[in-house]
């Protein structure tokens, strides 16, 4: 291990060891129902409990291996959370966890945090492998996660004791070298998107695209969408003919898009059916781009609408297709929100 470099310091935060000061604040937040709701915690959150976590950071000035550590998230010389990190005495594998409270939340303090830690772990210590375990209630924390560069690993029913009821659990996890390509992974707008056809030369490597598992509520796997795009289900008696595109970024696979064409006259206008940006390509204006191109095919090709819909949530994809120019019709279809853009 190397020399400590604990007080950390990041653009906005102070990342140290637990102190005196910090027992009231800590304990008063650890009792706050709305932070404590899907800790793993026991309430009421006892003084003392804060009083002994303090106590045993009281000689520490680093990480300690073979043992947890919580460290202190100071925001101008206050307590505003902390970091949980649990190292394995082989100083290979760590365990994260972290709280932040009420009216700090939000901001983007935690996810300032919580990667300066992980880097730390993987840069300095030597750690090749994170995880976490949350509830599969706790999206704000697994979108944390995801921004982190950690995938979803699995779900695992009835497998911790949680305030005296067996609940289900989810893990996160991801290598040191999977947080060294993400954070490298391009986060500028490509030169060129396209659209390409699927052929069986290049499916393999759209298959392999994904969103975030908080995302899949919102947009359907590749896998889903094949088999649906193989057994279309008729629509207002018409048949269904799916059309498959690849989004090309800089020679790239980094998205999908499926719509239900319309297959003579006066039948529905098209139907984009599925609209999926991989994970790592997210966040670059490529699925405004994609849409563009799509939209000018349709154009071109005599169409004046076309129409789609979105489970309504947050995080969902709603911002994106209005800010694209989609109205909402008010009509709803199987539980989503109907939109049109005119074309």
């Amino acid at each position: 291990m190397s020399d400590t470099v604990y007080p950390l310091q990041t653009p906005r935060l102070v990342l140290r060891m637990l102190r005196q000061d910090d027992i009231g604040i800590l304990t008063a937040y650890r009792n706050d129902p709305q932070v404590a709701a899907l800790q793993d915690w026991d309430l009421p959150y006892p003084r003392e409990r804060a009083e002994r976590l303090v106590a045993a950071h009281a000689d520490r000035d680093d990480i300690a291996v073979g043992t947890g550590t919580q460290l202190a998230i100071d925001l101008d010389g206050q307590l505003i959370g902390d970091i949980f990190v649990g190292v394995d005495e082989h100083c290979g594998l760590a365990e994260i966890g972290y709280t932040l409270t009420r009216d700090n939340q939000g901001k983007g303090y935690a996810v300032e945090a919580v990667s300066a830690v992980v880097d730390d772990l993987i840069d300095r210590l030597g750690v090749h492998r994170l995880v976490a375990e949350l509830s599969p209630d706790n999206d704000a924390s697994a979108r944390l996660l995801e921004r982190l560069g950690m995938s979803f690993e699995y779900f695992a029913a009835k497998s911790f004791w949680w305030r005296g009821a067996w609940d289900d659990n989810t893990y996160y996890s991801m290598t040191a070298e999977q947080r060294r390509a993400w954070r490298v992974r391009p986060r500028s707008a490509p030169e060129q998107v396209r659209l390409v056809e699927l052929t069986h030369a290049n499916v393999w490597d759209y298959r392999r695209l994904r969103t975030h598992r908080t995302q899949e509520r919102f947009v359907a796997t590749m896998d889903q969408s094949f088999t649906d795009a193989l057994f279309p289900e008729p629509e207002q008696g018409h048949p269904v003919v799916p059309a498959l595109r690849g989004i090309e970024a800089d020679g790239e696979p980094a998205g999908f898009l499926m719509w239900a064409d319309a297959v003579n006259e006066g039948t529905p206008d098209p139907y984009l059916w599925r609209f999926l940006i991989d994970r790592q390509h997210q966040g670059r204006g490529i699925g405004g781009r994609a849409l563009e191109l799509w939209a000018d095919d349709l154009r071109a090709a005599g169409h004046t609408a076309i129409e789609t819909s979105w489970v309504q949530g947050h995080g969902g994809p709603k911002p994106f297709y209005l800010r694209a120019g989609f109205v909402l019709t008010g009509e709803m279809d199987d539980g989503e929100a109907v939109a049109r853009l005119s074309l």
